[in-house]
């Protein structure tokens, strides 16, 4: 479209609005906010023991591994009975899918990115995906957000326009290509939002803090921007403090492609409320359930949305930090997570074999204030290559106060080697991975 149509327009129904199945979802969240922890805890029980039925019932993947383990769903008459069940993985789910697929008119194949390998493919009943659009604008609302207010989108679109912006009328969105984030598209970008006036921004955190630190280091803001909404990558410390100074608060979720588990942010801190309508998640370890606030485990989730594919008690790879139970600023009596540390493959490991989350290492100091990115690459235990796109100004002071400052947090059994390249390739989504790592982690190692 010519530039300049999207502010001649009149207002319109957003399209997520015309859509029933939506609009159902969003009003049932809305009205099951204010529930009890017991109301929550009767429902979730309802669901598990629904999807449970079910799987049994038109799987046989899942119908030999319950037989095999002596637990019928009929034996779930209790929430902590969900610990009977065995795990299930993404490999199970992949190399099995058939036997994994449930009966499901108009069902559609999806895959996801494969950020962390081969990608997932699966069957989704398409209820699900309009859920999952209202369960992430229920979250937003927390904030203020409503369909229909304008946004500036950086997120993993591919764009076919010369100037690689397009403007989507019917969801109210300027979007900017996350793929071509050069100085003069990102000047483009803003002028464009000067004209258009978003009033958020939403992106892959690391295309967002790109795009803050280009428009920070000319001193150059976009006034109507109020918020910031992150998703799709582990948003770190250093990224949403400076898309705070950049634009203004920044809201982050957790979820993912298979739609089991998703959290976002509370209104008054930066801490993830998981949503108990969604599905059903747990914070798991190698001892068992993480029930000790300040703890670390594996989300495992099982989902109340998908009957094409029935993900229950799915290892998702991620891990998180348990908060506690309920929230004392918001009220809500939901399950809290501090933080998220990202996917077991968004971890190094050192000599000894200890685990460094690249939460610690994407650190918010100056320490990479004369690089463009960077990336770090592990394919052996105890070395890690830190590859980097250098600023004119770089030199070797700024080599060594890297150096110095990573080896703090690396420790002496780690090797640490300085490889700049002229580019570092995005994912086919278009997101920044912080990690290509090639060993093969299991939750036990941490």
């Amino acid at each position: 479209m010519s530039q300049g149509t999207e502010t001649a327009k009149p207002a319109r129904v957003h399209a997520d609005l015309q859509n029933p199945e939506y609009v159902a979802w969003l009003r049932f969240l809305e009205t099951s906010e204010t529930w009890s922890r017991e109301e929550i805890e009767r429902y979730q029980l309802e669901q598990f023991r629904k999807i449970v039925a079910h799987a049994y019932s038109n799987t046989a993947a899942y119908r030999e591994l319950w037989d095999r383990a002596g637990v019928p769903p009929e034996s779930i008459r209790a929430l902590g009975d969900v610990q009977r069940l065995p795990l299930v993985t993404r490999d199970d789910i992949r190399d099995r899918l058939v036997a994994f697929r449930a009966p499901w008119a108009n069902d559609e194949y999806v895959t996801t990115g494969g950020s962390t390998g081969v990608p997932l493919g699966f069957y989704r009943n398409r209820d699900a995906f309009a859920k999952e659009l209202a369960s992430k604008a229920h979250q937003y609302h927390r904030i203020g957000w409503r369909e229909g207010d304008r946004q500036l989108v950086l997120r993993g679109l591919t764009i076919d326009a010369l100037d690689q912006i397009e403007y989507v009328e019917n969801f109210e969105e300027l979007r900017c290509s996350s793929y071509h984030l050069t100085d003069e598209n990102m000047e483009r970008y803003y002028r464009r939002a000067l004209e258009y006036q978003p009033r958020w921004l939403r992106c892959y955190p690391s295309a967002g803090s790109l795009f803050a630190r280009f428009l920070d280091e000319r001193g150059w803001r976009i006034p109507s921007i109020v918020g910031v909404l992150c998703a799709s990558e582990n948003l770190y410390d250093g990224q949403r403090a400076l898309l705070q100074k950049v634009f203004s608060r920044v809201f982050s979720h957790y979820g993912h492609y298979e739609l089991a588990a998703l959290a976002g942010y509370c209104e008054h801190e930066s801490t993830y409320h998981v949503l108990p309508q969604y599905g059903y998640a747990e914070l798991v370890d190698a001892a068992g359930p993480v029930t000790t606030p300040g703890s670390t485990g594996e989300i495992v989730a099982t989902s109340f949305l998908m009957y094409a594919t029935p993900f229950v008690r799915y290892r998702t790879g991620d891990v998180a930090v348990l908060k506690g139970f309920g929230c004392a600023k918001c009220g809500r009596p939901y399950q809290v997570w501090e933080r998220i540390d990202g996917r077991l493959q968004e971890f190094v490991q050192t000599a000894t074999g200890r685990l460094i989350s690249m939460t610690a290492m994407n650190m918010h100091d100056g320490t990479f204030d004369q690089v463009q990115q960077f990336q770090f690459h592990q394919s052996h235990k105890g070395e890690v290559v830190l590859q980097y796109v250098p600023r004119p100004a770089f030199d070797s002071a700024a080599l060594q106060l890297m150096r110095a400052r990573l080896m703090t947090k690396l420790g002496s059994d780690m090797k640490l080697d300085f490889k700049p390249v002229e580019s570092i390739a995005l994912t086919k989504r278009g997101k920044h991975r912080f990690l290509i790592q090639e060993l093969k982690l299991g939750y036990g190692d941490a």
